[in-house]
């Protein structure tokens, strides 16, 4: 089904992570994978649909999914321990089942124009995680236009490159870079270029 309207996109992520109700490995990383789409719209969308609420509840549980993750992703947790934050997480993630998006007049316009703000970030992001949540962000909002191009190669390429520099702390919990951004900075500012040349609908940037 084509997703023609960025709340469409974020509630069928939503409705996506609601049934996923384990938490092995596999099950944690998809619905931290599908909340994160939705909350990268809702949040996007918050100036005409303001649900603090909302916004706060996914934010929470996406640092619960993402504590979860590093875990599985270092192999450093005490079992107990990583169950008992993956079970918090999923009831936490159950009230958000109060939190599908109606449809929001404007919404492809606010979108496009995050991208536009996102953009013009790129160049100033000398931080490679602040690169890599844009790049992410980026990722989602662009296919939540139906805007698809190199941009969510770079970004699971950008996300192996962190799991992989988390998998070497050690579980010291301190990750550290050894390559320079400049050139995924570069590929950033190009690929999302290109998002932004190449739709027909907006015309005023």
């Amino acid at each position: 089904m084509k997703i023609s309207r960025p709340e469409e996109y974020a509630n069928l992520n939503l409705k996506k992570s609601l049934k996923i109700r384990g938490i092995s490995i596999e099950e944690i990383h998809d619905k931290r994978v599908y909340i994160r789409k939705y909350f990268d719209i809702l949040s996007a969308l918050n100036p005409l649909y303001e649900d603090i609420e909302c916004l706060a509840l996914t934010k929470d549980v996406i640092s619960d999914l993402g504590k979860v993750r590093d875990m599985d992703i270092t192999g450093c947790y005490n079992k107990k321990r990583r169950e008992e934050i993956a079970l918090r997480a999923i009831r936490k993630a159950d009230k958000l089942k109060n939190c599908f998006l109606p449809k929001v007049y404007g919404s492809r316009l606010v979108v496009f124009n995050n991208i536009l703000r996102l953009y013009n970030e790129l160049r100033n992001c000398e931080e490679f995680h602040q690169l890599r949540k844009n790049v992410r962000i980026i990722r989602n909002l662009a296919e939540s236009l139906n805007f698809n191009n190199e941009i969510k190669k770079l970004a699971k390429e950008m996300g192996d490159l962190r799991d992989e520099a988390l998998r070497k702390t050690n579980c010291l919990g301190v990750i550290n870079y050894s390559f320079n951004i400049n050139e995924y900075r570069r590929r950033a500012i190009e690929y999302t270029l290109k998002i932004i040349l190449q739709q027909d609908e907006f015309h005023h940037y």
